[in-house]
């Protein structure tokens, strides 16, 4: 005589059928993402006058331009963003913020003041902020005439 199969309980049921849909749900996810990811940067030399400047706002206000040269991961960073900024006089592109990114900013031009961890610092030609991961930053155009700033952030790959 043939034996009969067990029938599952409705709730092992239920929760198997749960993970099928976020296990599809996940692949569609990943699959999407990937369609839409950037691609691996490569190496290059971009000049300033391939590099489109696009008027930047704050709170809807203009507060200056920014071009990007670089946005994208690499071979062995996540992301990589590199920069050009030019604050209108008296302006400030956002107030002190944070971001998993480490920065470097570098002044070319113009006189303002840097708030970085916690201190101000007054900044010109030549001045230099580094921002470790997470730390409140920012930076403010103090003068008559516009500011302008590259900067450079990164984040690494998670490690494995």
């Amino acid at each position: 005589m043939p034996r009969r199969a067990k029938s599952l309980p409705v709730s092992t049921l239920l929760a198997s059928l749960l993970a099928l849909c976020l296990a599809v749900g996940w692949a569609w996810r990943e699959a999407a993402h990937a369609q839409t990811a950037k691609p691996t940067t490569t190496s290059r030399t971009i000049n300033l006058d391939q590099v489109s400047m696009t008027e930047y706002t704050d709170e809807g206000k203009p507060v200056g331009q920014v071009g990007l040269y670089i946005d994208g991961p690499t071979e062995d960073l996540a992301d990589l963003v590199t920069g050009r900024f030019v604050i209108d006089p008296r302006k400030s592109p956002h107030p002190p913020h944070v971001h998993p990114e480490e920065e470097i900013l570098i002044v070319a031009s113009g006189h303002g003041e840097i708030f970085c961890e916690g201190k101000t610092t007054q900044v010109g030609p030549g001045s230099v902020m580094f921002s470790a991961a997470n730390v409140p930053h920012s930076i403010t155009n103090g003068g008559d005439e516009p500011l302008t700033f590259y900067f450079l952030k990164w984040l690494p790959k998670p490690s494995k």
